[in-house]
Parts: C-alpha cells; sequence; structure tokens
C-alpha cells in the first residue's frame, strides 16, 4: 500500500520574558498546556499500547531553548494553575445560575487541566525537551533540527545562513542529545543553492512545499528577483558522491516519490498538497466542522471557550453551545476519512517497482491550541492507519530503504502567499531587512577586530552573536505583513538590534569593571545559545 509520513513543525517566537498578554510569553504556556502536553500524553499512551506508530516532529532550536529555560517552567506551571482556577470558578459560577450543561463543561474542562498538571510534574518530570527525546530514542519520532532562531534562509547573508545552522544543530544536540541529519527549513524557504550548505552542515533531508517542484501547479505572482533578495544562488555547486538519472521533466515530478536536490545528496520531500489539505484547508478542512470547539470565542469572566464552531457563517455572538461527546464523534468520523483518503491516494497509483511516499505536514500548534480535538484526532488516525496495510515510517527509516532514484531543480520560493519571499519581504518591512543587513555588516567587522585575550570583551562578542541570531528570526517580519501583532515584533527587532548594538560596543572598548551591569542585564534578558560565538558567523 505503500508509505505514509506525517511531520509536525514545532515553533513559537521567542518570547521569553517579553511581557503576557495579549503577545508574549504566554503564546509559550497556551502552547505547553493546549499542544506538546496532549501531544507527549498521546505518543507516550500509544507507545505503552505497543502502538507501532511513527511520526516526525521537528523542534525548532529557539522552541526548545525556551521550552528547557527555568523561568519559563516556573510560569508554565503557574499559567497551568491559574486555568485549574478558572475552571473551578467556572463550575461554582454556573451551578449558581442553574446552567448545569456549561457547569459539566467546566467540569470537562478541570478535570482536563488536573491531569496535564500532573503529567507535567510527575510523568515528565517538568522536563518536555527531554520527554521528546525519550520517544526518539526509542524509535517513535524522528526529531527535525531547524535554523536556531527560524531565520528566513534565502534573505540572509551567508555567513548568518551559516550562523543559524551551526548554532540551531549545536542547540539540538545540547538539549535533546540527539544529532538529527532532518531539517525543516524556517518557512520552507528555499533559494539554489541551500542544499550545497545543507550538505556543508551534515544535513541530508528536508521537507518543502510541492509548488516549488518544477511543473507542479503554483499561484500566479512568482519570485521577484531583485538585487541582495537571495544570497544563496551565489554558492558553489555540491560534488554529488553518487551518479544518478538526470532531472525529470516537469511533468514527470511525482508527489509520491522523494528527490535529491541539485547536484548535491540532500534530499526533498514535498507534502501532498491534496491530503494535508483533508485537514489545513481553510474551505473543507476538518477543524472548521460544526461540532468543533470554537476558537475565538471566550467566556468574558474566565477565558475558557465553550462554544462550537456552529458555522463558519455565523458571527461570535451567534455561536451554540460545544459538546465534547458530539465533537469526539466527528473526530472518530474525520480520522476514519483521512485515513482512506491516504489508503486511496496510494494505491490508485501506479508504482511498479518502488514504493510511493506521501507525505503530510502540519504545525504542531494546530493540534491541541487552535484545533481542540486535533490531538485525538491524531490518536485515531496513528491507531488505524497502523493496521490499515500501509506502512507508517519516519522520512529517515524510508530514504535509508528507498534512496531516491532522481534529481530535481526545486523552484526558488515559500509555503506563504503566492509561494513566494513577500509575506516576509514586501513594502512593510523591507526596512527590517536593510536593518540586517547593516547588523551582519557590523558582525563581520566586529569579528575582524576582536582579540581572544580579553574574557570581559570576548562575552560580550558572544551575547552580540546571540542577539543577531534573535534579530534574524523569520516571526518579526511575518508578525508584521500578516498584523497579528505588528507593533510587539517591530518592538521586538527593535530591542534585539539596539541589544546587539551595545553588546557590540562592549565587545570593542568595554570595562569589566565599568560595564559589567550592563551585560550582566542584556545576558539575562536573553540567554538562549549560551555557547553562540563571533565563530559560528564564519561562513
Amino acid at each position: 500500500m505503500g508509505t505514509f509520513v506525517l511531520a509536525l513543525h514545532s515553533h513559537l517566537p521567542y518570547c521569553r520574558g517579553a511581557g503576557r498578554w495579549p503577545h508574549g510569553e504566554e503564546w509559550i504556556h497556551e502552547a505547553v498546556l493546549g499542544t506538546y502536553l496532549p501531544l507527549l500524553v498521546l505518543l507516550q499512551d500509544l507507545r505503552e499500547a505497543g502502538v507501532p506508530y511513527r511520526i516526525v516532529i521537528g523542534l525548532t532550536p529557539i522552541l526548545i531553548e525556551q521550552l528547557a529555560d527555568h523561568d519559563i517552567d516556573v510560569r508554565n506551571l503557574e499559567y497551568i494553575d491559574d486555568q485549574i482556577r478558572r475552571a473551578e470558578k467556572d463550575g461554582g459560577r454556573f451551578v449558581d445560575a442553574g446552567d448545569h450543561a456549561r457547569a459539566a463543561l467546566a467540569d470537562f474542562y478541570l478535570g482536563s487541566y488536573r491531569r496535564l498538571r500532573e503529567a507535567y510534574v510527575g510523568r515528565f518530570g517538568r522536563d518536555l525537551v527531554g520527554a521528546f527525546a525519550d520517544l526518539a530514542r526509542s524509535g517513535h519520532v524522528e526529531v527535525l533540527t531547524s535554523a536556531a532562531t527560524h531565520g528566513y534562509l534565502p534573505l540572509l547573508d551567508r555567513a548568518s545562513v551559516d550562523a543559524q545552522l551551526r548554532v540551531g544543530r549545536r542547540s539540538t544536540r545540547r538539549l535533546l542529545g540527539l544529532d538529527p541529519t532532518g531539517i525543516w527549513l524556517p518557512e520552507c524557504a528555499y533559494a539554489p543553492g541551500l542544499e550545497t550548505v545543507l550538505a556543508s552542515h551534515g544535513i541530508t533531508h528536508f521537507f518543502t512545499d510541492a509548488a516549488l517542484l518544477p511543473g507542479h501547479a503554483r499561484p500566479a505572482g512568482q519570485i521577484a528577483r531583485r538585487r541582495g533578495q537571495s544570497e544563496l544562488g551565489r554558492f558553489e555547486p555540491h560534488e554529488s558522491r553518487v551518479a544518478l538519472a538526470t532531472a525529470p521533466l516537469p511533468g514527470d515530478v511525482d508527489l509520491l516519490r522523494p528527490y535529491y536536490v541539485g547536484d548535491s545528496d540532500v534530499v526533498a520531500i514535498a507534502r501532498h498538497d491534496r491530503v494535508s489539505g483533508q485537514v489545513w484547508s481553510a474551505f473543507m478542512g476538518y477543524p472548521g466542522d460544526p461540532q468543533y470547539r470554537e476558537f475565538h470565542r471566550k467566556d468574558d469572566r474566565s477565558g475558557l471557550r465553550y462554544w462550537r464552531v456552529t458555522s463558519v457563517h455565523k458571527g461570535l455572538g451567534e455561536k451554540e453551545d460545544y459538546s465534547p461527546g458530539r465533537a469526539a464523534e466527528r473526530a472518530r468520523e474525520h480520522a476514519a476519512h483521512f485515513v482512506s483518503v491516504v489508503r486511496d491516494e496510494l494505491s490508485a497509483r501506479d508504482v511498479t517497482g518502488r514504493d510511493p511516499l506521501l507525505a503530510v505536514t502540519f504545525d504542531s500548534e494546530l493540534f491541541g491550541h487552535w484545533w481542540f480535538e486535533g490531538v485525538d484526532w491524531l490518536g485515531l488516525v496513528l491507531r488505524q492507519l497502523s493496521t490499515s496495510g500501509t506502512t507508517v515510517a519516519t522520512a529517515s527509516e524510508y530514504l535509508e530503504r528507498e534512496p531516491p532514484t532522481e534529481r530535481v531543480a526545486l523552484t526558488e520560493g515559500s509555503w506563504g502567499k503566492n509561494n513566494d519571499h513577500s509575506t516576509w519581504r514586501n513594502e512593510g518591512t523591507a526596512w527590517m531587512w536593510d536593518e540586517l543587513h547593516r547588523l551582519a555588516a557590523e558582525m563581520h567587522d566586529l569579528r575582524s577586530s576582536a582579540r581572544g585575550d580579553h574574557p570581559f570583551r570576548e562575552r560580550a562578542a558572544r551575547h552580540a552573536a546571540r542577539e543577531l541570531l534573535l534579530a534574524q528570526s523569520s516571526d518579526w517580519p511575518f508578525l508584521v505583513t500578516t498584523g497579528q501583532a505588528a507593533d510587539y515584533a517591530v518592538e521586538r527587532f527593535r530591542a534585539h538590534a539596539q541589544r546587539f548594538r551595545r553588546a557590540s560596543a562592549l565587545a570593542r572598548s568595554g570595562d569589566a569593571e565599568e560595564d559589567e551591569v550592563e551585560l550582566r542585564s542584556l545576558e539575562r534578558a536573553d540567554n538562549p545559545f549560551p555557547d553562540a560565538s563571533l565563530a559560528d558567523f564564519a561562513a
């Protein structure tokens, strides 16, 4: 029946200590309670039940740096306890008002939050990163690394691309005790030449958007090539170790097979857009079902959610009451439907002589957080696929068994609007990229003038490297473009740029006695990647 690979991409912006509601560190706490804890409980339960599932999970370095942070851990527990108190108060309030249906739903939340708290403290020892690593060591999960701060690689200078990859892989090894060879490219952003850089950092495979395959359906609005927009096309070609067939004609490109990219030994796996669309499509995706919980309407007092989608055409004030039982039934139906779609897609193809690969990719935070029933749906899918005749594998398992036989030249682009770079670089964000290029030039000058015989200044230089990585996060221009948190993103970007320049000044002429307090305050404000250094920015 072929092989099925399901990949989840887990990422959140760097928001440690950067305020709470409506933007800031609460993003992490919500994702821990809504997604990461339920997902880990599910995956460990399936393993203990003997379900032979496999799944790929990308964990960005900046995410695991935050999940492993002591202060965030303390505030995670505070947040979970606060949600428990809110559910308790809602239950009493609804009982007093005679609203027994909502009182029962508040009790449902209360029981769920208490169980997740126990899992966080007892089962996982408040170590979610370690829990993911444990699943990887047992072979049930393949962990993907990523660029350190989810930097948008095609628009960065070469030295910064190397730093993002070098620091990112090192962070993954340090925190997970693993050395992944697969990567989730930030925003699925690719430009010709990137494969050679990935190969130089030990990366063997990545997932890509189907629209970047040559000849695949692609919306109007191609890449606008501008001076300085993509640095990656300048890289030297990688000499392949294996002689393979030439790249297929566009009409021969197949979503059900992986390809070596260009002349490299790095493999691209395209997500199957139609099958993935069963979940993420805004028009036909499962999460929009009327019985599922409505994410956008919250109780005025507690912030808990007591309504269902009802209809996408109804306003928030018209939403009807949520029923976990009816929603669970729909999740079972949707899981069965998804498994049948996977089986039908694999069985309908002429795949004589090879094992077809069907890959789907989703953001982890969709499950549980945005789509409340999504974690249960995922568990049902993994259980049913394990007995469906379809092989469920990780990407690395499949590639070891069925290495590619052909090459392809991917189109430059991303998963964003029009599949180009415009979601991240546009009239509203061009100033950010101009500033990043200035910061990169300043980093080059700092590296050229740095001396290794002054411990305080060397420490300041390490912090400058950390701040430049943080400024390069793709989240800041994305939030500006989408308008989700534009002012917040601009403030964060400018703060990291300013801190980079202060740390750079201290690295050039700082004095331990006079400037220790300032440097210590910078280090306390932003503490990920403790081993980042100027040397990481050597191309």
